[in-house]
């Protein structure tokens, strides 16, 4: 879900494009940016039998730490979010005109994006990271049998499900901008 300028050049995707890959490394699947915080995909994610959870980003806000700690507990996976480090010196020159209302263009070396990558467990255990001192490769082992500990207590599509009621229907069909319907028999 592309959001404000995005749309300038991403559109919407369908429920075609929300796979979780089977590797020798476990299940894997991602959803990129404020799609984290939307709690119908992460509950198809966690349905596809998501291990170990992507979430790239360009969110730098505080909070996001915390969404990502969440997101590991509820869905009992491993939560690996790839954050961008950037300073004001990586990008051109503003134009004349901005969106923004900055009084002054910050000096080169102000970080623009202060990263934030993290791995955090299906316990909500950090891993490693947060990392905010610029660009970093971080590495954790993973133990895949703490999802199973991690499920035992709390399965949000499992037996914390409550699908007497409660159930989410996921369309999985690719979508086309025009489609043909006809009423002759």
């Amino acid at each position: 879900m592309p959001t404000a300028l995005e749309r300038v050049f991403w559109g919407c995707g369908d429920g075609s494009t929300i796979p979780v890959y089977d590797t020798p490394l476990g299940k894997i699947g991602a959803v990129i940016c404020w799609e984290n915080r939307m709690p119908l995909i992460r509950t198809a994610m966690y349905a596809k039998g998501v291990e170990i959870y992507c979430a790239p980003t360009a969110d730098a806000l505080p909070s996001w730490q915390s969404s990502m700690t969440h997101i590991a507990l509820e869905g009992g996976c491993f939560v690996l979010t790839a954050n961008q480090f950037c300073r004001r010196k990586d990008f051109p020159p503003p134009p004349e005109y901005t969106f923004g209302g900055h009084e002054e263009e910050p000096s080169p070396e102000t970080a623009v994006c202060p990263g934030g990558s993290a791995i955090i467990s299906p316990s909500g255990t950090v891993l490693a990271g947060p990392n905010y001192e610029g660009e970093a490769l971080l590495t954790a082992d993973l133990d895949l049998g703490e999802i199973v500990r991690a499920k035992f207590d709390f399965d949000v599509v499992g037996h914390y499900a409550r699908p007497e009621v409660l159930s989410l229907t996921v369309k999985t069909e690719p979508k086309h901008a025009v489609s043909f319907t006809s009423t002759v028999g």
